[in-house]
């Protein structure tokens, strides 16, 4: 399938994984509407033809749809979606307002439903398109002070697992991305949280952190075999989840 997508929609692609992705994706010849709430997006990918940069915001559906309708106008229906638009703020329960623990669900879970309905009816009508949205180990996985992010992320997890399967055997291929932590700008986001994590986005580098490149590695594997959920650099994570939680947890309030 990859080699007939020609038009794509990236949400988060002021930096990280999302603009990585945009990368990848022009030197394919795929064009590509970037979103981003930064209001450098515009600038970041002025004189490439081949790229719009627009200011959108995820929480706002309008704004997402922007972004497609723009990308129609361009080049045609958007054959892919690529949605890593997210934020990760850290603190413990009792320490974070509840205005701001529900901001994470609104910008994390609410924004994927929203980008992700604004491609999905074009994409079912021609029965073709992809998929491929960012969730998180964590949501997988809950880790201390990161009880916002965690939450928002198994609601992401959940609701993009369901989709592939209600989609399964069409010509709509959807993909779950559920990476362990990644060496991008977001971990800096992570202030209060993880002594382990603050340290690692402090130095660029951790034992226990993939690259952004290591990730798409991975989604594009996971493309081609079809798979539904990809885990990148966190496997063996997932699985002590499931067969060893109290072990697993005594580990993570170590790196606490």
């Amino acid at each position: 399938m990859s080699a007939r997508i020609r038009t794509a929609v990236v949400t988060g692609a002021a930096s990280g994984i999302g603009e990585l992705a945009v990368r990848r994706m022009r030197s394919r010849g795929i064009k590509v509407v970037a979103g981003d709430v930064s209001s450098d997006i515009t600038r970041r990918y002025a004189g490439d033809d081949g790229v719009i940069g627009l200011r959108a915001d995820v929480t706002d559906p309008d704004s997402v749809d922007a972004l497609v309708k723009q990308a129609e106008h361009m080049w045609g229906p958007v054959d892919r979606l690529f949605h890593s638009a997210g934020i990760m703020p850290a603190g413990a329960v009792a320490d974070v307002d509840t205005d701001h623990i529900l901001k994470v669900m609104e910008v994390n879970y609410a924004g994927t439903v929203h980008a992700i309905k604004a491609v999905l009816p074009s994409m079912v009508e021609r029965d073709f398109g992809q998929i491929i949205a960012l969730g998180s180990l964590t949501g997988y996985v809950p880790s201390l002070k990161f009880s916002a992010y965690s939450a928002s992320k198994a609601a992401v997890n959940t609701f993009v697992e369901t989709l592939a399967h209600e989609h399964r055997g069409s010509g709509v291929q959807v993909l779950l991305v559920a990476p362990t932590a990644v060496l991008t700008p977001l971990l800096k986001q992570a202030e209060g949280g993880s002594k382990h994590l603050a340290r690692a986005a402090a130095r660029g580098k951790s034992r226990l952190a993939i690259t952004p490149d290591r990730v798409l590695d991975d989604i594009d594997r996971a493309l081609k075999r079809g798979d539904h959920v990809v885990i990148p650099g966190g496997r063996a994570v997932y699985g002590a989840r499931r067969l060893a939680p109290g072990v697993l947890w005594r580990a993570l309030e170590r790196f606490g």
